[in-house]
């Protein structure tokens, strides 16, 4: 079976935008009755706007995508914009998601290593000057 396959980022790179939160409260029920609840969420660290999209390989409707591409505005100023590393081709292809400022200098800590993408050195960042798979939404 054939599909598109999302990898999404890194944990280091997820790290570099969002932090676990620990949230502790009580949710109250249309019924009245309350429901303590004490979870860990993942909130972004930045501002998050989506500035494109992955289109599927194999869809079902020309308008179908994977995935959006985000950019993260932090409050010191600094922008990181995703786009898609390397995508492999393992059943469908694979997209495998990195971090780089608006410049297109990439981000070396949010990189996937060759072991993860079973690329060669010379095509693991091949998304950095060759991203056709974004549709630009700006």
């Amino acid at each position: 079976m054939r599909f598109d396959k999302y990898m999404g980022l890194t944990a280091r790179a997820k790290k570099i935008v969002s932090m676990a939160v620990r949230e502790v409260g009580v949710a109250i029920l249309p019924d009245k009755t309350e429901e303590p609840f004490d979870r860990i969420v993942e909130r972004p660290r930045a501002v998050v706007t989506v500035i494109g999209a992955i289109e599927k390989h194999y869809y079902d409707d020309p308008s179908d995508t994977v995935a959006n591409l985000h950019r993260y505005t932090f409050p010191s100023g600094v922008v990181y914009e995703e786009y898609v590393q390397v995508k492999p081709w393992h059943g469908g292809p694979c997209y495998f998601i990195a971090l780089r400022r608006p410049s297109g200098k990439h981000l070396k800590t949010s990189l996937w290593s060759r072991q993860d993408t079973g690329m060669s050195e010379d095509m693991n960042n091949y998304g950095l000057h060759h991203d056709e798979s974004k549709r630009n939404c700006d």
